[in-house]
């Protein structure tokens, strides 16, 4: 029984505990990095933030950096505002403007920002109700292979034939 122990201990100190120091690490480069402008680094710095992934979650600092990245179309930094406005999350609920920033990471080919507008669009929720615009922005998540898509396009077709 000792032995499992040690080894887990072991296991703890040599395998676990470098990750840790990676993931912080990382954070400092990003951080780095998105201070000289660079939209990727300035997503994962805001998406940090978000979810308090190595930091602690800090929503302003959040919307900053997803801000900064979003300004030089970032997809999945456009995709997180939007679902920040969508829910509320550190900013004021705002559907409408949940909505746009889906369209703009839509654009950038970001598959769950289609999957969000289907259901915007099915619910009228912040736009306006369109079902062909349901249909058309589910399967282009469902035909590029996000899951949760294909799981609502039965409801979508059966409200409108394609």
């Amino acid at each position: 029984q000792t032995m499992p122990r040690k080894m887990m201990i072991l296991f703890v100190t040599f395998c676990l505990i470098p990750f840790l120091g990676f993931a912080v690490t990382d954070f400092e480069k990003d951080l780095e990095l998105a201070e000289t402008g660079n939209p990727g680094a300035e997503f994962r710095t805001g998406a940090r933030y978000l979810n308090g992934d190595g930091v602690a979650k800090d929503y302003p600092k959040a919307l900053f950096w997803l801000k900064k990245a979003a300004a030089k179309n970032h997809a999945n930094a456009l995709y997180n505002l939007g679902y920040m406005h969508l829910y509320g999350v550190g900013v004021v609920t705002d559907m409408p403007k949940a909505a746009d920033y889906f369209i703009k990471s839509s654009k950038g080919g970001f598959l769950p920002a289609y999957h969000l507008l289907c259901v915007m669009y099915y619910d009228g929720a912040g736009v306006k109700k369109d079902m062909k615009a349901a249909y058309n922005n589910c399967k282009t998540a469902a035909d590029g292979g996000y899951k949760p898509a294909g799981r609502i396009m039965d409801n979508v077709t059966k409200t409108i034939k394609p």
